[in-house]
């Protein structure tokens, strides 16, 4: 791996021949630019994927037999061994920022981020000048050492969040049309979510905006799951954790109470009545083989 400082005239400053420690995303290549008028690339093909941020100016952009007229604040992307040129305006000629990148969910992303079809162009949404900060920091990460290697892996993620999150909120829609995992994904954190906070005093709201989703939307992947409301699984997990404490221990009804997240044990000893028909010391006494007073 090297920084090359090449045409000092046009203002090219690149981080190339980079050593990578992950597979599922990786940066090849990164670096920022100043063209000089009319200064073009291409076309030639890339095995990476390729991406500009523009900074300043305009220029060109040739894809699928196409030319589109960018400027500021637009980025362009071009995909592994795909043919394009691109070249900069004779009289305000670009600036950009630029990265190589590969990996197994390259893909993946650049869809998240907006880059589903051609021409893989978008806007950055954000200041331009908050990726071309990243860029700047991966150029200081030259050294061959670890620490190096990880934090490039470190600012590359951080660069497809910025431009995911971005992406997202410039889409008015994005929530309504699609999510980025599954179903069964979300379901998952949900429980894992409800299973270890379960004792404290939470919401259905506070479940949906932990994993990122919609109130509706979580209801629907529980009621697809399980035939039941996510309030429902919630309340059946705290009787069945409570069950447990009341058959195996000596705890204070009011305490077990507390412990699966209610703070009054009155509420508590309604809740548990509706859901098993005892009240929590005549399941106590039930489960103990302790006959009915009559």
């Amino acid at each position: 791996m090297e920084i090359n400082i090449l045409y000092d005239d046009v203002g090219f400053q690149c981080l190339d021949h980079i050593e990578h420690q992950t597979n599922d995303l990786y940066l090849t290549r990164c670096g920022i630019q100043a063209c000089k008028p009319n200064y073009c690339w291409g076309p030639k093909l890339r095995p990476q994927y390729h991406m500009h941020f523009i900074l300043d100016g305009n220029g060109f952009f040739e894809i699928d037999h196409h030319i589109y007229h960018l400027k500021k604040g637009q980025i362009f992307l071009i995909p592994p061994n795909t043919m394009s040129r691109y070249y900069a305006d004779g009289n305000d000629p670009w600036t950009y920022a630029f990265i190589s990148f590969q990996g197994n969910k390259a893909s993946q992303y650049m869809e998240q981020a907006g880059f589903s079809a051609s021409p893989y162009i978008r806007d950055c949404v954000v200041d331009p000048e908050e990726y071309a900060a990243i860029v700047r920091q991966m150029l200081k990460t030259h050294q061959l050492t670890i620490t190096n290697e990880l934090q490039r892996v470190s600012l590359l993620f951080s660069m497809f969040s910025k431009l995911t999150s971005s992406y997202h909120a410039s889409d008015s829609s994005y929530i309504q049309k699609s999510h980025d995992y599954l179903p069964e994904t979300y379901f998952e954190h949900a429980l894992q979510y409800i299973h270890i906070n379960y004792g404290k005093n939470i919401h259905i709201q506070d479940i949906a905006d932990y994993i990122g989703i919609t109130r509706s939307y979580l209801f629907y992947i529980f009621n697809k799951k399980l035939q039941m409301s996510p309030k429902k699984y919630l309340l059946n997990y705290r009787i069945e954790k409570a069950k447990t404490m009341l058959s195996s221990t000596d705890i204070f009804i009011k305490d077990i109470a507390h412990h699966v997240g209610y703070e009054d044990s009155l509420a508590f000893s309604k809740v548990f009545r509706n859901a098993t028909g005892y009240s929590p010391s005549a399941y106590r006494n039930y489960k103990a083989g302790v006959p009915e007073k009559q």
